[in-house]
Formats: structure tokens, sequence, C-alpha cells
């Protein structure tokens, strides 16, 4: 049984205990007060103590509301029950004991009692009330009692109203407080279900969160830990809780990390951080850890909470991005990137020592782009990764030996000495000793016989200079690998000092080419054509560089740098735009006088050519039956429908094609008999010595019996001497010639004032 609760506060009372307080208050005022005054107007007349014993139960309420009035709502009550108590007990003896009629006050001051005083109060009143009715009943049986008076039957009447409202007022407040609480209480069970159902839930994912999640007292023993964290680390939940966190949670954190974590928590601020911990088997375990304090209502922190994520793939997988990031993939050798990061290192520790000259070379595979065409990427990889493999066994205890691309290999030997001859030599040597092994018969698995493979070796010295850095080292080495696979297969080529000033001036001569495009620099040179008869039917459309420092410049000093560069194509559609211009002045529309520009390769294979020259003829107004490209046999037979398909698109606009140097390259008829071409131009080297050498003089008259074949014009180029035009009139007398024996190159206004 539990025990009785003590009673409210009521000084500060609830509502129901307030609203009974004044009602009682009220009520006893209003019923004493009324009786005595009814008694003291009754007729019949009635007892000065009865009165006063009815008009003191009314004062006592009406001080009872002054109390509560001042807010002392305790004492109010207490003298509202003991009060009435005691003036009922009087007016009770007086009129006759159990007998009497004011035996209903005692029920409802116990009422009373119980709401406005609580448990103990009431308990007390009821014992006391008991022991007055036995004594009533012993006085009764001893005839000590009093007789029954005759009383006031409107006192009576009042007195009874008054015990039934004050009964009914008491039960409904009650009941009314009785039922707010009830509902008060299915509102609590209703929000402490929804709360137990969140906790659930919390729980739940608390519990199969899938990072480690532990709970600490400020102690740092472990009062819990999830799932994840019993299958991460090995350990049951019974090995851990209620230990120091330091032996299983934060294993890996050193001394002076687990001092900041705790200087952390005690300003009551989130701690994060990596570390490594271990599972019960000792395996390394690294994770993310997040501690934070839990806070109770008040703002007091009562545990931390660890929150704790497996990162062990995500840094392995960071360590094979950044290993990937510096090896390569298909051998496993150092990259680029790491051979740059080595150099710098060279570099770095050479500061402020005496010089230590250092040998980087360049190593290329000689035709391996012909031999991974032939028996597939797969051989190729093979072929590299056994390469690697013998350049490794070459390669000195402290060298180093990179992939840089594709079939390019480095080597770097450190430690030459300071006297760069010898330093030069003993690279020269070693290079010898790489190719030699290189050149050793090797045999793939998969292919069919030993092969025998030959490398060209690029070397330069390094570092050569407080300056030198590693890109140039590598310029360095990158130019003399091009001057050893320029002499063939299977060279050495030792940096010289002409190379760079060579790739300088390349360098040069580009960047101003790139400027002169656009500063307007170019000049337009044309060379007539003539017939048997001395008629010029047409030119050829040459350019030349007003250099605004060097004079006129050339085309064979810049055209090849053009053509190795974008600059062809910016070059080639500037010639285009000049000769359709010149092909809409009327001088030329009326001779019918045809213009031959030269088409490079790189230009005629951009994406919009076609339709850039179709626009290029309507803006000009040229007329494209009087519009000759000359295309080469090499640009013809590489990706040869294409070709084919954009010159038979432009031939249908009325533009010609004529194939330039023909008989120098594949001259293939098969070639010559679907191209839409309508001229052939015999190359200079033929005509030269077509009068004195038998072999060039066949292949002129081959050529012409081609051309007549096919219905083609023809175009001697290079004739100098009367002797050389007499030699093709006899041959051909439809020949149209071009050389300095009819007209030199002229700039663009002299060649058409000569015309005109």
């Amino acid at each position: 049984m539990q025990p009785y609760a003590p009673a409210p506060d009521l000084d500060v009372p609830d509502v129901t205990t307030r609203l009974l307080v004044r009602v009682a208050g009220w009520a006893v005022l209003a019923i004493g007060g009324a009786i005595a005054l009814l008694l003291a107007l009754d007729p019949v007349g009635q007892s000065t103590s009865r009165i006063l014993f009815n008009l003191g139960a009314g004062l006592v309420g009406g001080l009872a509301l002054v109390l509560a009035r001042l807010r002392h709502w305790r004492l109010a009550a207490h003298l509202l029950v003991w009060g009435v108590w005691c003036f009922v007990t009087l007016v009770t003896v007086r009129n006759g004991g159990l007998h009497g009629p004011n035996l209903l006050n005692y029920p409802v001051l116990i009422v009373l009692s119980g709401w406005m005083l609580g448990g103990r109060a009431t308990v007390v009143l009821v014992a006391i009330t008991g022991m007055l009715f036995g004594l009533f009943f012993w006085a009764e049986a001893q005839g000590w009692m009093p007789q029954v008076p005759r009383g006031s039957r409107w006192a009576h009447g009042v007195y009874l109203a008054g015990i039934l409202v004050l009964t009914a007022a008491a039960t409904l407040l009650s009941r009314r407080n009785y039922m707010q609480r009830v509902q008060e209480a299915q509102r609590t069970a209703h929000e402490l279900a929804a709360s137990e159902s969140q906790l659930r839930k919390l729980l739940r994912a608390v519990e199969q969160s899938p990072e480690s999640i532990v709970i600490t007292d400020l102690q740092e023993r472990i009062e819990y830990v999830n799932e994840a964290f019993v299958q991460r680390t090995g350990y049951a939940r019974q090995e851990v809780l209620g230990h120091a966190a330091a032996l299983f949670s934060s294993k890996g954190m050193e001394a002076a990390q687990r001092q900041g974590l705790r200087e952390t928590l005690a300003s009551g601020k989130v701690w994060a951080g990596e570390q490594t911990n271990q599972r019960k088997d000792g395996a390394p375990l690294a994770e993310s850890v997040v501690v934070a304090p839990i806070r109770q209502t008040d703002g007091s922190i009562s545990h931390y909470v660890e929150y704790r994520q497996d990162i062990t793939e995500r840094k392995r997988a960071a360590q094979e991005i950044h290993r990937l990031a510096r090896h390569d993939a298909l051998t496993g050798l150092p990259n680029r990137a790491m051979l740059v990061e080595h150099l710098h290192g060279l570099q770095e520790r050479a500061d402020g020592s005496p010089a230590t000259l250092h040998a980087l070379l360049l190593l290329d595979l000689d035709r391996f782009t012909v031999f991974n065409d032939a028996r597939g990427s797969e051989m190729g990889d093979r072929l590299l990764c056994a390469m690697a493999l013998r350049l490794s066994h070459q390669l000195p205890a402290e060298g180093m030996l990179v992939r840089v691309a594709g079939d390019e290999f480095a080597l770097v030997l450190h430690g030459l000495g300071d006297d760069a001859p010898l330093a030069g030599r003993r690279a020269l040597a070693f290079a010898d000793q790489v190719q030699a092994a290189l050149g050793q018969p090797l045999r793939l698995q998969g292919d069919a016989g030993p092969i025998q493979w030959t490398a060209s070796v690029g070397i330069t010295l390094y570092p050569q200079g407080p300056e030198d850095q590693a890109h140039d080292a590598l310029r360095r080495a990158s130019m003399a690998l091009h001057r050893a696979k320029a002499v063939g297969g299977g060279q050495l080529a030792f940096f010289e000092q002409e190379m760079g000033q060579a790739a300088e001036q390349r360098f040069q001569l580009e960047r101003e080419l790139r400027q002169a495009i656009g500063a307007g620099e170019l000049r337009l040179f044309l060379q007539s054509q003539v017939d048997m008869q001395g008629r010029t039917t047409g030119a050829e459309v040459l350019v030349r560089w007003q250099h605004p420092r060097d004079g006129l410049v050339m085309p064979g000093v810049f055209i090849a740098v053009a053509e190795s560069s974008d600059l062809i194509v910016l070059l080639g559609r500037w010639v285009l735009e000049q000769a359709c211009a010149l092909l809409a002045n009327p001088a030329l529309a009326q001779q019918r006088v045809r213009l031959s520009v030269n088409l490079s390769a790189r230009q005629f294979r951009q994406p919009g050519f076609v339709q850039e020259l179709r626009a290029l003829l309507e803006r000009t107004g040229a007329d494209p039956a009087l519009l000759t490209l000359e295309v080469t046999e090499g640009l013809v037979i590489e990706d040869f429908d294409d070709v084919v398909a954009k010159m038979r698109e432009l031939a249908s606009l009325g533009v010609e094609f004529s194939l330039d140097d023909f008989g120098t390259g594949y001259s293939s008829l098969a070639y010559l008999k679907r191209l839409p071409i309508q001229e052939i131009k015999i190359d200079r080297s033929f005509v030269r010595d077509a009068c004195t050498n038998a072999d060039d003089g066949a292949l002129v008259e081959a050529i012409l019996s081609v051309a007549r074949h096919f219905g083609l014009r023809v175009v001697a180029e290079g004739v100098e001497t009367e002797e050389q035009a007499s030699y093709l009139r006899e041959r051909s007398s439809a020949i149209i010639c071009q050389g300095f024996l009819y007209c030199r190159p002229q700039p663009q206004e002299d060649w058409l004032q000569r015309l005109t």
C-alpha cells in the first residue's frame, strides 16, 4: 500500500483548490450568517448560544475569505476545516449529539479536507471525528446528552439547503478536477507513448547504424556500444561495458591527442579527428572519430558519445590513388610526375654543395607503333613490360627507371662526378650497354618466335647550373631523342647547345608568324603558267612574309614551321581569301585566267572546310571554275573515301583539282582513276634532268601518256631553260609550263599590271 501523498503547497494551489476555498468560505459565511439571522428573528425565541455558534461559523468563513484574498491559501483551508469543525461540534453538542441535525456537516468537512488539506490532515480529521462520535454514543448512553431543542424551520431549511449546495459544489468541482486530471493523464500517456515510439526508433537507428557508436560516462567508462562496434572491433559487449574507453575505442590515440580531446570536451565543445585503433585480433582499424558531450535539460553534461566511421578503405583508396598518380599502371614503374619530382630533389640537394652531375636518358622503342598495330595492344603491353624488366636489370642500385609515356622510358644515373666530359662519357657508355641489352632476342608469350628490338636514346646532363630545372632537362633530353630518331633507329644522341638554339629559333619563328598573320605582314605573290604559244593561262598563288626586321622572308623558312602546328590552317585560309578576291578582279574574269592554290592536308581535313570555301566564293563573287586546288598524293591516300567525297562536293561547285608533284609519291593509277581531278603537275626534279637523264625523260613521257589517257591537263614545274621548254613541246603541244624561263614569282600588283 502506497503512503498518502503529502498535501500540495497551497500557497501555490491548483485552480480547483482555490475555487473550493472560495466556495467553502462564501458558503460557510452565508449559511452561518443566514442561520444566525433566522434564529435571531424566530418569534418562538432561540437560545443566544445557538445564534452565537452559527454566527461564529459564519465569521470563520469570512476570515478564510480574507486569508484567501491575501493568498494565504493553506492557512485559509485549515481555518475553514478546523474552525467550522469546532463550531459544528459545539452546535452538535448543544443540539443533542447524534440525534441533532448537524451531523451532515462532518462528511462535507471530510470531503473538503481531502481536496484542500490532503490525505494526512483528512485522516486526522476522520480519526478525531470518529472519536467524537464514539464520545457522543457513550454520553448518550450515560444520559448526559441534552434533548434536541426545537429549532427554527426556516433556519433548518437554510442549513439543509446550504449543506446541499456546498456538497454539490464540492462534488462538481472535485469531479471537474478529476476529469481534467484524467484528460491530462491520458494526454500524458499519449505523449509518453509517442515519446516511447520515438525513443524506440532512435534506439533502433543507433543500434543499426553502420558506424560505431560508443557512450561513456564522465569518467570515460563505457556504458553502451552498438552492434556496429561489436562487429567492427571483434569485442563482445560484456568485454567492454564498464571498462575505460581508452582500452577499446580510443586505443590508437597518442597521449597529446587524448589530452587535447579531454580539454575540448571539458570546455563543452565537440572534438573531431582521425586515429588508428586495433581490433581484438590486433588488425589496424583506421577511423574518423567525433566525440560530443550529452547535455541534460539543465545544461549539465552527463555523458559523452563517440561516433566512429571506418575509413580504412577510404585511406587505402587514397593511398592507391596517390600511388597511381606517381606510378605507371601497366609496368608499375614511376611515372613522369615522379620523375619531375625526383629531378627537383636532385637540384635542391645540389644547392650550396659541390656540383655533382647526373644523367637523364630518354629512350624510345623504334617501330613500336607498327608492332602494336600489327600484333594488337595486348602484345604491345607485353613488349613494354618485357622492356621495362630488361631496363630495370641494367639500372644501377641508385638509378631511377621511369615510364614517361607510351613507348618512352627515362633513366636517371646519379653521381657521375663534377667533370662534365667524364660524366658524358659514362652516360654514353651506359646507353650503349642499355641498347645492347635491349637488342638481345626476346620471346613474348603468345608470339610465334623471338624478336629483336632497338631503341633511340637522347642524353643530357643535369643540373647544368643553379637555374637548371627539371623541365629544362626533359626538354634537352627530348630534343636529343628527336635527333637520334631522325638519324635512324637504334641511335644515340647527346644534347648539344645548337639543338636548343635551333628549337628556340623555331619557337620564336612560330610566335612571330602567328602575329604576322593577324598584323597584315603576309604578301601575295603569283607565278604565271603559260601555254606553248606563250600565253598566260593561269598562275600559281604563292605567299611571302614581309618581316618588319628581316625583310621579305621566303616560304621555305616558315612553311615547315606552319605545317607542324595549326598555323598552316590560318595561313591557308588567308591565301584562299586573297586568291578568291583576286579572281573577282574583272581583268582575270574577262581573260579567264585560272589561279592555283596549294592546299595543306590539315586545312583540307578541317570539318567545315567545304562550307567555309563555299561561303568564301559567295562572299567574294569569285568564279569557282577559275579556282584550282592543288593537293598532294599523301593527302589523297589517307582516308581516301572521305577525301574523294569532299573533292566531289567542291567539284559540283565548279572548283577543279590538280595533283601536285605527280610521280614523286605513290602515283597509283587506281587512285588516279577514282579522283575527280582535272590536272597533274610534273615535279621540277623530273623536268630539270629530262633532257640529259634517260630515266627522268622516260618518267616525263610516261606521265604525259597517263595524262592523255585520262584526259588531264599537264603543268610542268621548274622550266628554267629553253632546252627544257623545247623538250616538253616536242612531246606535248598542250603542256603548260611554269618556271623562271617565263616568269619569276611577282607581287600581286606587279603581276596584275603585267597581265593587263
